[in-house]
């Protein structure tokens, strides 16, 4: 888990105050503002051009494990290079430092994350324009990583992986833990490879039920990306998770409850149960969640108050014809993954 340290705390740390080269940028290293497991991610500066800023993820690597976390995580972030709702990745070096290798990860700076936005709104909710908004830029960023072949699974989706650039957009960050290992687990030696794993790089609150419990012989998969957003989505609209992460048995049963309040409509909390599906074969696949989504977006945004931005249409009945269609859309893409099963 990730520890964000203070914005403009001055904490002296590893890197702080020096001015290194990455790759082809000079830069002049700032403060740190998070760190984690063995890595640390520090505020930096273009050395040239002092206003332009950067955040600087640097890893110490003591073994080959950490090393090979290292390197897929700047595997993805090239293959995904460019894309609007991914961290962009400027540049990287890997330092031999002898008995360990120190990695430098160059990225865009972004200052502010999806839990420190919503840690720090009390309790005013999303409305539901605002959560489509959000949740739709992390989709757009998931829909990017499984449309690859093969498909590369996130792993570790959660609100704080998700974080706010300068151009307003929201950003994927952390590949650390991404797979394209997507197999079902017979044979003991493997489970307890997979499990070890699972427990290292996932996050228990949003981890999906086939992962909890590898005996069920499902397929670990991209599926477990869709469970994840889930749970995302859930925190978004709700600021608290679904499941807590310690009960076991909660997760693989499925059970949480949707509040009272707020109240979103019929149609997203369709999509946050189908995505919450136990079976991963019953829940969508990203290319149906984000159609669905932006779907549902674009015609809220036709028939929503613009002046006002309030979430309700101006005609209840319509309301009404409106939000049946969505949920017939949602029943219907779900008939139809069924019947390519």
């Amino acid at each position: 888990m990730w520890k964000f340290k203070p914005f403009a705390a001055k904490e002296q740390a590893g890197l702080e105050g020096r001015t290194i080269d990455v790759g082809s940028t000079r830069i002049s290293v700032q403060n740190l503002v998070a760190e984690g497991g063995f890595s640390s991610v520090y505020l930096a500066r273009d050395a040239a051009s002092p206003s332009k800023q950067y955040a600087l993820k640097h890893m110490i690597c003591q073994d080959g494990e950490s090393l090979d976390l290292a390197a897929k995580e700047i595997s993805v972030l090239k293959r995904l290079r460019g894309h609007p709702n991914v961290v962009e990745l400027v540049s990287h070096a890997v330092l031999d430092m002898g008995q360990k290798k120190e990695v430098m990860l160059l990225m865009e700076f972004c200052e502010k994350s999806l839990v420190s936005v919503l840690e720090n709104r009390g309790a005013g909710y999303f409305q539901e324009k605002q959560v489509l908004l959000i949740f739709r830029d992390v989709c757009n960023a998931v829909f990017a990583m499984h449309s690859q072949s093969p498909p590369v699974a996130h792993r570790d989706l959660k609100v704080e992986n998700v974080l706010l650039g300068s151009d307003g957009a929201w950003k994927l960050c952390d590949f650390g833990s991404t797979s394209t290992n997507h197999k079902c687990f017979d044979r003991p030696e493997e489970m307890g490879i997979e499990e070890d794993n699972i427990r290292k790089y996932t996050t228990p609150a949003y981890r999906a039920p086939e992962m909890w419990d590898l005996y069920r012989k499902d397929v670990i998969s991209e599926k477990v990306d869709i469970w994840a957003l889930g749970c995302l989505l859930y925190r978004i609209c709700y600021f608290k998770l679904a499941f807590d992460g310690e009960s076991k048995l909660q997760i693989l049963n499925g059970s949480y409850r949707i509040p009272d309040l707020p109240k979103y409509s019929d149609a997203l909390t369709s999509l946050l149960k189908d995505m919450l599906e136990s079976s991963p074969d019953a829940r969508p696949d990203i290319t149906q969640a984000r159609a669905l989504l932006d779907w549902c977006g674009s015609v809220l945004m036709i028939f929503y108050h613009q002046s006002s931005r309030s979430i309700y249409l101006k005609d209840p009945i319509l309301h009404q014809v409106l939000m049946c269609i969505l949920i017939l859309q949602t029943h219907m893409m779900k008939e139809s993954k069924r019947e390519a099963l």
